[in-house]
């Protein structure tokens, strides 16, 4: 009896998460501000409100009280069958249009097709067009909304009702208008290339002919007798990309015209209108994209120029944003000084000032208030694994930070920057959501998420710190179980993502991913991550010493880094194992090959196992080409398989249009040629991430399992 008391209070104590309440039910899901929006004319925000019939629109003050509310949920009666399930909306820039979203399909990661519907106070609620549509953006003075349908750029007249078509020629799988291709959504972060001019005239947008890229097909079988085959174009490394031409239509003339660009070139990644609206401004990458240019196109003069020129004796990563003053003065961000920082020039591109400075990376800007001559903007100064607010005069460079808590801060400006949403959290604080007036930072709170933070209390927490790992302090967290026994060792869990510019340990919110490392340390695993050389966050060198050889380094680095915390006197060094996704996966196998004396087991999820079955963007900005560089390329898990000593859990979505399965597959046929021995899960018709909520807890009831056979 005594035993099942102890036993019993040790499941409430120590076991509180459990895989159904974290991954089926989502239990621990905090509520979120994705959906709350400025108005741009009125001191207002705007955001949906959850009814027994749907959704509506409320409408709150800067003190978070609600005005008004419009029932969008009346709309319905006009055709009993209709019942949309709204998912997004956004705001005309008059404040005279919402534009409703439903019936969302996501294609790839970023690109989605939606039935859009236009709702006004005249007009009520009415359809955008006819099928469905892409990337919406309204036109400056509020009278047109541009979208891309069927691959063509149309734009609707909303006086009038009439609906316009730009272009004529886009075909699936060959010409494209108006947003990006696969390996540009994917590598670019680009989605929709086209924008309207200041005065609403015309419109820029980049054509994209795929007719000479390679085509990759992809088998979904769902319950078919025979299986649907879907193929897309996917340049792989050193393969033919799109062809890019960039556009001009005369919204007046109703004429396209094809703009020549006077530079060698491979990739436009990005397009903009200077502030007067009669410059297009494009930038142009070469193949290694160790170059990039700013070229101004002036629609007036006809003349061609060069405003701006990078580059590096490894690659020029594209600036997080450029923004033009009325003056068509430009702020550009870049790594030139070996941080990342931002840079005003005047419009014939001539340096005026470098804004910030620094041992600190500027992350985003948020926005620029000609009036008070300030830029709003996002940065880690202060602390690499945290993120802070601040504004700064870009004439005095007098700064201020808007933030003043330790952890994940990040905003949301009003059109004139007088507010702000300000959303925080950090690894033992709940997402806030509140309101502030950016003048005297006055805070009113939305949403606090404090019955959630109060669940999790008694769940082990991470303790982040430093280890010196070759000749270099690289960031970690580690998570130990809770335990009365001080001489117990635990089993370790080293989570590992690990590709360059991209970081993993951060003082923020757990993630449903972290919530299972919590789970894990309440069932006497600990978990621990470092973030490797080629990480971002500490300078341009440390993320590029991992140039020409992906994978070498950051490998050495997670080798080094289980051995010390092997040498903790509560880590058991015989029981480590290793897990990433992606490149991850790509990590986590190699340092179970390379590292077959430190690591015993290792998860690898969608890996990527050869480079040169990856996208030419990504792979070629970071490692050229197997003819430039024949030795990056050996370093990989296939090449390594023969030294598989401890256990392997692979697991791949078969139908991931990112990292193919045809990865996986490579490993699986060089470690059977070694005649190894592992454990493999394929997840039918599902994608990179292995999609819902089922899938989701099924790969980590069973990586769970594994680790209780294995490790």
């Amino acid at each position: 009896m005594a035993f099942l008391l102890i036993l019993f209070t040790y499941k409430l104590g120590f076991c509180q998460l459990t895989l159904e309440n974290i991954f089926l039910k989502q239990k621990y899901a905090p509520i979120e501000a994705d959906d709350i929006q400025f108005l741009h004319k009125k001191p207002l925000y705007a955001k949906f409100e959850e009814t027994k019939s749907g959704k509506n629109l409320a409408f709150f003050d800067v003190f978070a009280n609600k005005k008004e509310t419009i029932k969008l949920t009346d709309y319905k009666t006009k055709n009993s069958l209709w019942k949309p399930n709204w998912h997004h909306f956004s705001i005309s820039n008059n404040d005279t249009y919402f534009l409703l979203e439903s019936e969302t399909e996501y294609l790839y990661r970023r690109t989605k097709t939606c039935s859009y519907y236009l709702f006004d106070n005249k007009n009520g609620i009415k359809a955008l067009s006819t099928e469905k549509q892409q990337l919406p953006q309204f036109s400056p003075d509020d009278k047109k909304i541009a979208f891309i349908k069927s691959n063509n750029l149309f734009y609707k007249d909303l006086l009038s009702g009439e609906e316009i078509q730009v272009t004529f020629d886009g075909k699936w799988n060959s010409i494209i208008n108006g947003k990006s291709d696969w390996v540009y959504e994917e590598e670019f972060e680009a989605t929709r290339l086209y924008e309207w001019n200041a005065q609403s005239t015309k419109i820029a947008y980049l054509k994209f002919d795929e007719t000479n890229v390679k085509e990759y097909q992809i088998p979904y079988y769902y319950d078919l007798t025979y299986p649907t085959i879907f193929s897309y174009k996917y340049p792989k490394v050193g393969e033919e990309n799109s062809k890019i031409s960039l556009c001009i239509y005369d919204v007046k003339k109703k004429k396209n015209q094809t703009i020549k660009i006077p530079f060698h070139y491979e990739y436009v990644p990005r397009i903009y209108w200077n502030a007067t609206g009669d410059e297009v401004v494009y930038m142009l990458l070469n193949r290694h994209q160790d170059s990039l240019r700013l070229i101004s196109y002036n629609v007036k003069t006809k003349l061609t120029r060069q405003l701006y020129f990078e580059s590096n004796n490894s690659y020029v990563e594209i600036p997080n944003s450029i923004n033009f003053l009325s003056d068509n003065s430009f702020f550009i961000t870049s790594e030139k000084d070996g941080f990342n920082h931002l840079y005003h020039y005047d419009e014939n591109g001539k340096l005026i000032v470098q804004i910030t400075s620094g041992k600190f990376e500027v992350i985003e800007i948020y926005g620029i208030d000609e009036q008070a001559k300030k830029i709003f903007y996002k940065s880690n100064e202060g602390n690499e694994i945290e993120t802070q607010l601040f504004s700064i005069n870009y004439q005095t460079l007098e700064k201020t930070k808007l933030s003043s808590q330790n952890g994940i801060n990040d905003a949301v400006f009003s059109s004139d920057f007088s507010y702000f949403i300000y959303l925080f959290s950090a690894a033992q604080i709940s997402p806030k959501i509140s309101l502030v007036q950016t003048k005297n930072l006055t805070i009113t709170i939305i949403e606090n998420n404090q019955s959630l933070q109060d669940s999790l209390t008694t769940i082990p927490q991470k303790k982040f710190l430093k280890i010196w790992i070759n000749n270099d302090s690289l960031n970690a967290f580690l998570i130990q179980p809770k335990s009365n026994e001080s001489t117990k060792k635990h089993p370790l869990l080293l989570f590992v993502y690990g590709g360059p510019n991209h970081v993993e340990v951060e003082n923020k919110w757990q993630l449903q991913r972290d919530l299972f490392f919590n789970f894990l340390a309440e069932n006497g695993y600990a978990v621990a991550c470092v973030d490797n050389h080629g990480s971002s966050g500490k300078g341009a060198n440390f993320k590029k010493s991992v140039f020409l050889n992906l994978g070498k380094k950051e490998t050495d680095d997670q080798i080094a880094a289980a051995k010390y915390f092997g040498k903790l006197p509560t880590i058991d060094s015989s029981r480590i194992g290793i897990f990433g996704w992606s490149y991850g996966g790509f990590l986590a196998a190699n340092c179970l090959f390379e590292g077959n004396t430190v690591f015993k087991s290792a998860l690898a999820i969608a890996p990527v196992t050869d480079w040169k079955m990856y996208d030419n963007i990504y792979t070629e900005r970071y490692m050229h080409t197997p003819e430039e560089n024949p030795t990056g390329y050996l370093f990989n898990p296939n090449s390594k398989a023969k030294e598989l000593k401890g256990n392997l859990f692979l697991a791949h979505g078969m139908t991931d249009d990112n990292v193919h399965f045809q990865n996986t597959l490579l490993l699986i046929n060089a470690l059977n040629d070694a005649h190894k021995n592992y454990q493999l899960y394929i997840y039918p018709d599902k994608a990179h991430g292995i999609g819902n909520r089922q899938d989701r807890y099924d790969l980590y009831k069973k990586m769970y399992e594994y680790l209780i056979q294995k490790l």
